[in-house]
């Protein structure tokens, strides 16, 4: 007896040994913005609920589930970068990123408003490399300027702008989550849009001079407007 259970032991620790060694490496997520002035609106406040990143091994990998809300237009007047996730993900390559948005809310001159998301959810196609014991980087640049666009009547819609941008074996300094630091050469960049019908790609967007109105909670271009659907930018 004593036999077979040193027999079995010594099987386990063999068996343990030759198990493949799963590597990881640091990924970083960061939002900013790029947007020029934009006249009365002195705030774009956008509320991620979670961000998570694909790849076909594994599927959907949850980089962050807290809830964070950050000011395009103070990231963009302050020149800052701010932190939305900074994980281990086992190594490989992530095809896309997924964020959810809760909340837009729009500050202007006559107070503060909620602005309309096409689609609260944004899937976006990614070229995240991460590999064993090496920092990736991947920042969401947002172009509030031409996101955002008003109704006929006055309301905000927020079609989101996103320059996304991947970096290989960077160095990140995220002590201060508010204010991150970013080096290392750029992997790729895509500039991204989404339509009225909440889809994201390269080209898609919502055109300046679309007269947008909000019908049943769906946004559709055309119609009678007294506004050109671009919120005036002052540069």
């Amino acid at each position: 007896m004593k036999t077979t259970i040193l027999a079995l032991a010594i099987l386990s620790m063999f068996v343990a040994a030759c198990a493949p060694t799963v590597q990881t490496g640091r990924a970083v997520f960061l939002i900013t913005d790029a947007a020029a002035d934009m006249g009365a609106v002195s705030k774009v406040e956008v509320t991620v609920d979670s961000v998570q990143a694909h790849n076909d091994a594994q599927g959907w990998v949850t980089v962050s589930s807290e809830q964070k809300k950050y000011d395009l237009l103070a990231l963009k007047a302050d020149g800052k970068t701010a932190l939305m996730g900074d994980v281990q993900l086992k190594e490989g390559t992530y095809q896309q990123v997924r964020l959810v948005i809760s909340k837009v809310t729009i500050t202007d001159e006559n107070g503060t408003h909620d602005a309309k998301l096409p689609s609260g959810e944004l899937k976006i196609n990614t070229d995240l490399t991460v590999a064993a014991n090496t920092t990736s980087a991947l920042t969401f640049d947002f172009a509030a300027d031409e996101s955002l666009h008003t109704t006929g009547d006055g309301k905000y819609i927020l079609a989101p702008v996103i320059q996304v941008e991947s970096r290989d074996h960077a160095t990140v300094d995220a002590s201060d989550k508010t204010d991150v630091e970013v080096r290392g050469s750029v992997k790729s960049s895509t500039k991204v849009g989404m339509d009225v019908a909440g889809n994201i790609g390269v080209g898609l967007g919502i055109k300046a001079d679309d007269a947008l109105t909000i019908d049943g909670g769906a946004i559709k271009i055309g119609g009678k407007s007294n506004s050109t659907g671009k919120v005036k930018v002052e540069v």
